[in-house]
């Protein structure tokens, strides 16, 4: 049965399979390809089925063949699929016998026991960019719940192939890539992994996005701490189900890659806070093991990191200056009201451990409760709209808006005012001034230059096609509902 993030019976949290193209042109070796993939699987002992249209009386290379007879490699058994008869589009006759056994292939998926893993479908072209062919069969397929479904593909009839099937293409190669039949069985052997990372990485993107820049606004006192507990709690049931957590890291890089597209609110430092916390977390599960003490350990961490975060990078900003702020205030307290006030190593470092055993706190909760916060089951359920991840203003506004913030003036203001009551000189106060504007724009010119919109290219070209399968499941705009033709 199928089972929802709360428990009850609806669509699984994973959402719908990963969706891989193997594009190539006529004759490029696409059909072999899928059938190597199938052979290793198979051989791996992997659940997987898949049928293959194999050409017959082909002329010549990148030339259409005569007829096609589908095969279904692990069912011994075909069907003659079409034959060219020199004119429509496609030009050729097709067997509604062979649709009719596709149909019945189809439903049976989900029946299966066990039911396959990957599922391998050799070729979408002009008929299922039209909505039919094996598009019309889409919605059995996907009942059957595999991790991932590698279809040979048209490249050129992408887009509507996407628009019928409504979801897009995670992953689109070339058959004739180095090392692609390697890379695709690594793919399909964590393909469930990469799927619930890009699903959770994008909750906590969508969270981050909406609560968070809602509580960065509205200035909400421990803002930092509660998206840090959210995280926590969130890398947690992202991590419980993972065949490797050691891939943990990625959730967090999703949600700051998220956040950095996000148009609302400052990215800088939770983008930074995201990605280190996912960093800490994800290390101490690596070090100690998915263990209670693991886990324990990885959410205080992260708790630690919001809270001591700000204090860093105000020293980044102000150096020595903020130290030296912080004891004229202590000198004014003992002097005028004869109050002895905690160091500030020792004020972070109380803030430090309490907001590391709030996170702490929240996640054993979560993990007595045995499922996530509503919140969180929400975010799962709901898909981030790409007009939520552009761009709206020219880069100098967005640089302005990092100066405009409180994280920024505020602190400054406050030492600038203590620096010059102390007797500070005027170099001194313009290279404090200087140092921390200067710092802020190197920080931003190197967020601009990460260019998060290209990052799912760049670990392709890489090859590392998990995660950027997983990115591109995060950033992907919704595709429009399907609209299935009829032949």
């Amino acid at each position: 049965m199928t089972v929802s993030i709360d428990g009850k019976p609806g669509t699984t949290e994973l959402g719908r399979p990963l969706l891989i193209g193997i594009t190539g042109s006529r004759g490029s070796g696409k059909t072999a390809l899928l059938a190597r993939l199938l052979d290793y699987l198979r051989r791996d002992g992997r659940a997987v089925d898949g049928l293959l249209a194999e050409a017959e009386g082909r002329p010549s290379q990148g030339r259409g063949a005569e007829r096609y007879v589908l095969r279904w490699p692990l069912h011994n058994r075909e069907s003659p699929l079409c034959e060219r008869i020199g004119q429509g589009d496609p030009p050729y006759r097709f067997s509604d016998q062979a649709w009719h056994q596709v149909a019945a292939w189809a439903e049976g998926l989900a029946s299966q026991t066990p039911r396959p893993d990957v599922i391998v479908l050799d070729e979408f072209g002009q008929l299922e960019a039209r909505g039919e062919g094996f598009a019309r069969h889409w919605d059995s397929i996907v009942r059957a719940e595999p991790a991932i479904v590698v279809v040979a593909l048209r490249q050129e009839a992408s887009e509507r192939i996407s628009t019928h099937l409504g979801q897009p293409f995670d992953l689109i190669v070339e058959a004739g890539a180095p090392r692609t039949l390697e890379r695709l069985c690594e793919l399909c052997a964590a393909a469930r992994d990469w799927q619930r990372i890009g699903r959770y990485g994008a909750a906590a993107g969508g969270i981050e996005i909406t609560l968070g820049s809602l509580l960065h606004g509205t200035k909400v006192p421990f803002r930092r701490v509660v998206m840090a507990s959210l995280q926590s709690v969130t890398l947690f049931f992202a991590g419980e189900k993972l065949a490797r957590p050691t891939r943990l890291i990625w959730v967090s890089y999703l949600a700051a890659s998220l956040k950095a597209l996000s148009p609302a609110g400052n990215r800088l430092r939770p983008m930074t806070a995201i990605a280190m916390q996912g960093t800490l977390f994800s290390t101490s599960v690596r070090l100690l093991g998915w263990n209670t003490i693991g886990v324990t350990a990885g959410a205080w961490l992260v708790g630690a990191w919001a809270a001591l975060q700000g204090v860093l990078l105000q020293y980044l900003l102000l150096g020595e200056s903020l130290l030296n702020a912080y004891g004229e205030v202590q000198e004014w307290f003992t002097r005028t009201l004869g109050w002895r006030i905690p160091s500030l190593p020792l004020t972070v470092a109380v803030y430090v451990a309490a907001a590391g055993s709030a996170s702490v706190g929240i996640v054993t909760w979560a993990r007595y409760r045995r499922r996530p916060p509503a919140l969180l089951a929400k975010a799962l359920t709901r898909d981030i709209h790409g007009k939520t991840l552009i761009h709206a203003l020219p880069w100098w506004r967005r640089l302005l808006r990092e100066y405009k913030s409180r994280a920024f003036w505020l602190p400054l203001i406050v030492v600038l005012l203590l620096l010059v009551a102390s007797g500070a000189r005027p170099p001194e106060i313009a290279g404090l001034i200087l140092r921390a504007f200067g710092i802020v724009a190197l920080l931003f010119i190197a967020i601009a230059f990460i260019k998060p919109g290209q990052w799912a290219h760049r670990l392709q070209s890489r090859g590392m096609w998990g995660p950027a399968v997983a990115l591109s499941r995060a950033m992907l705009p919704v595709i429009p509902a399907r609209s299935n033709g009829r032949r």
